[in-house]
């Protein structure tokens, strides 16, 4: 009851289950999800700059593997972005709608329950401030990631190797009590 009045008030919107936090630009209000049809698209917001934001689920969680150039429709591109210290891959692609250029940035960001897109649109005449809105809002994206963090790696791979060496020395002990003990035993 006090989360929806505090989110409005800060321009946020979250989804539990996806289990997401992000805020938005000040202009930007709820849109209808402008006539797709697909139910993946979560959400929809557009902004007084003619920039269109939506957060659509992937049913899946994402590795660490990049994209690669091949995997991309034509005239779309391969970036990264950040997020959480993190860089994701994003997409630019650019096309015609009506007779004007648009420019669409979308954005794979890699969340422990289930991956999402976050796709900013505009004129293509302001590429420059799509991907600032994609960035701002990805800056404000707070949610858990089925990714390790280097650090996180870094400890794992740690605790492996430190189980690793002693295992070895374990093993080292063993043959050498086992081997004193025969030719104790021989003598």
């Amino acid at each position: 009851m006090f989360l929806a009045p505090v989110l409005l008030l800060l321009q946020a919107t979250a989804n539990a289950e996806l289990g997401y936090v992000m805020s938005l630009p000040d202009d930007f209000v709820a849109v209808p999800a402008l006539g797709f049809t697909s139910p993946d698209v979560v959400g929809c917001w557009a902004g007084d700059n003619h920039i269109l934001l939506c957060v659509q689920r992937m049913h899946a969680v994402l590795g660490r593997e990049h994209l690669k150039p091949a995997d991309l429709p034509p005239r779309s591109q391969l970036m990264t972005v950040k997020w959480n210290g993190l860089d994701i891959d994003a997409i630019r692609t650019d096309t015609a709608q009506g007779g004007g250029a648009i420019t669409v940035y979308t954005a794979q960001v890699p969340l422990r329950r289930e991956a999402i897109q976050i796709v900013a649109a505009g004129p293509g005449v302001r590429a420059a401030a799509v991907l600032a809105t994609l960035n701002q809002v990805l800056g404000s994206l707070k949610g858990e990631t089925n990714w390790l963090s280097p650090t996180e790696r870094a400890a794992r791979l740690g605790t492996i190797a430190g189980w690793i060496i002693g295992i070895a020395i374990g093993v080292l002990i063993v043959r050498f009590v086992v081997t004193r003990r025969r030719a104790q035993s021989v003598a």
